[in-house]
């Protein structure tokens, strides 16, 4: 606890010093700031370089579950990973997750490189189950398809995406909106429920 929260250059020099040993994976460069939560840590890769901001919360619930940085990651204040116990979260290489994000990986969740993930955006990888009337919902589980964001895609602030969706590489979905169904590559997508807006296409002179 001393060391979570020890304030300064000197707190995260002893972080730099001491995390190596109790995370899966430290890359070289690596920075965390005061007050981030790590719930077994040794299920916790940070690529190389990657920068951990103020009270980010690594929520694995297992050994069987796991988070992985790519290199170079920004994850900013407040931003909240969670696994559920079986489910995993992969961020690719120059990634960047704005503050308060929440990234759920139940279902598994695979984010590639260069993507732009703004604040409050919320990523769910699960759903709970319904089909049986007679139960309420909170006693018949939770279902996981997975999600798959790829390369250089940027969710504006505040994006709902929800599970068994695949976001296609160049793709933007604007602030605010609802992802219910898979998004064609290079697509800027608005609205509740997202809907297309136009193709992004190569602008010539």
């Amino acid at each position: 606890m001393l060391l979570t929260n020890f304030p300064g250059a000197a707190g995260l020099i002893l972080r730099q010093k001491i995390y190596p040993l109790l995370v899966g994976h430290y890359g070289k460069g690596t920075a965390v700031s005061r007050g981030v939560t790590l719930r077994c840590p040794n299920r916790l890769s940070l690529g190389a370089g990657s920068m951990i901001d103020d009270g980010v919360f690594f929520d694995i619930k297992s050994d069987a579950a796991a988070v992985t940085l790519g290199a170079r990651s920004q994850i900013m204040h407040g931003a909240h990973f969670e696994t559920g116990y079986n489910g995993h979260i992969t961020l690719g290489d120059d990634c960047y997750v704005g503050a308060f994000a929440i990234l759920n990986g139940y279902g598994g969740l695979e984010i590639g490189n260069n993507a732009l993930i703004a604040g409050h955006c919320h990523i769910v990888s699960g759903n709970h189950c319904f089909a049986d009337l007679s139960q309420p919902m909170n006693s018949q589980g939770i279902a996981g398809q997975g999600i798959v964001i790829e390369d250089d895609v940027w969710l504006g602030a505040g994006v709902k995406v929800l599970d068994g969706i695949r976001i296609g590489r160049g793709s933007i979905v604007s602030a605010g909106a609802v992802v219910t169904r898979d998004v064609p590559p290079c697509s800027i997508m608005g609205g509740v429920p997202a809907k297309l807006i136009r193709q992004r296409r190569q602008e010539r002179d």
